[in-house]
């Protein structure tokens, strides 16, 4: 069997909901749903730009399906992940008298799959959802693990909870619509789960570019989903192992929001981060000269960035401290430590970050 056609099942036994990757899966939603719940209506909250591409062939699947169907929309960009996207969303369900009988379909990328994730785990303190990721970063991350959340304006994902999906649905041959940059953007996001423990991964894509349709990439993307699962699975509420998923954000989050979330796409931020954390291991002695050289040229390698030249260190040090990563003893900060291997580094001093961000071409402060 090719694999455009074959089902890989990336979740265990045991597992509280399944994890699904299929070329073409997204014409089985129906039938899926219809498995899954008894809901007698879905919400579909998705972006006008993803309906547009995608909504056809999910709508037809639900409709053979027989299953009542209300479309909810949002504004496209970081910039609406927050409560009052939220409160529009609330005040549809309301409006259309949905119940804890019904459920929620998110179709898009991270930004509709934390939002409507949020929306479910609240609304009616909880409604059943479930996930439909268009993008690669939302295929190998943001849908997985149960993470729903918002943005506050003094921070990213300030507002949020720990609210298990009914079910992840990836499909790969949805990824064929999104633009290069959104593409680049999940590669560094993918090349993150290399990092933090699956070498074949981070030694592929040390040799080679990930193309859409391609057999390796559908294979990268199992092999990242199944590490994220690996790690919720010992640590769900993010109490240990479960901050290793951070390596890179702590840095990327605070470039993220310091450029009011317009600069940057996420993934590229992450991969800025990825960077810095691996110059911060050079520099402190864990990682040797060549492994440090080749783990940055396994992300520069992915695509280029934009300049960071118009940031401060200040307003990036500001934003980092704000991050919800940080306790009441100082950042939590994720170092790697050797090829596919990291570290978790309690109180890590916000000087050495301060160096990192000028030698990825932050602008020091006078």
């Amino acid at each position: 069997m090719s694999h455009r056609s074959e089902t890989r099942h990336l979740h265990r036994k045991g597992d509280p909901y399944p994890v699904v990757l299929r070329e073409g899966l997204i014409n089985d939603v129906g039938t899926l749903v219809r498995r899954l719940w008894r809901a007698p209506r879905i919400a579909v909250v998705t972006q006008a730009r993803v309906e547009r591409l995608h909504g056809p062939r999910l709508f037809q699947s639900l409709a053979r399906a027989d299953i009542d169907t209300l479309t909810l929309k949002m504004a496209e960009g970081e910039t609406h992940k927050n409560l009052r996207t939220v409160s529009r969303l609330y005040d549809r369900l309301v409006d259309r008298g949905f119940t804890r009988d019904d459920g929620i379909l998110a179709l898009g990328g991270g930004t509709v799959g934390d939002t409507a994730g949020f929306v479910a785990a609240t609304f009616l303190r909880g409604i059943p959802y479930a996930q439909i990721p268009t993008t690669l970063l939302a295929q190998v991350d943001s849908a997985i693990g149960g993470k729903v959340g918002v943005n506050h304006p003094r921070g990213k994902n300030l507002i949020g909870a720990i609210y298990r999906p009914s079910a992840v649905w990836i499909d790969p041959s949805l990824l064929g619509t999104l633009p290069a940059r959104e593409l680049r953007s999940g590669l560094f996001e993918l090349l993150k789960y290399g990092f933090i423990g699956v070498p074949r991964l981070l030694g592929r894509m040390e040799r080679q570019s990930l193309t859409i349709g391609s057999a390796d990439l559908a294979r990268s993307i199992g092999e990242g989903v199944r590490r994220k699962l690996e790690v919720v699975r010992e640590d769900e509420r993010e109490h240990g192992l479960r901050r290793i998923l951070n390596f890179g954000h702590t840095i990327g989050h605070g470039l993220e929001a310091a450029s009011s979330y317009g600069l940057l796409r996420h993934g590229e931020a992450v991969g800025w981060g990825m960077i810095g954390a691996v110059r911060l291991a050079a520099r402190r002695g864990s990682l040797d000269a060549r492994t440090a050289e080749r783990l940055e040229s396994a992300v520069v390698a992915v695509g280029p960035r934009p300049s960071l030249r118009r940031l401060s260190a200040r307003a990036v040090l500001d934003a980092i401290g704000r991050d919800k990563k940080r306790n009441r003893e100082g950042l939590r900060f994720v170092l790697p430590v050797g090829w596919a291997r990291v570290k978790i580094i309690e109180r890590f001093p916000l000087d050495e970050i301060a160096w990192a961000l000028v030698s990825l071409g932050v602008r020091a402060d006078a």
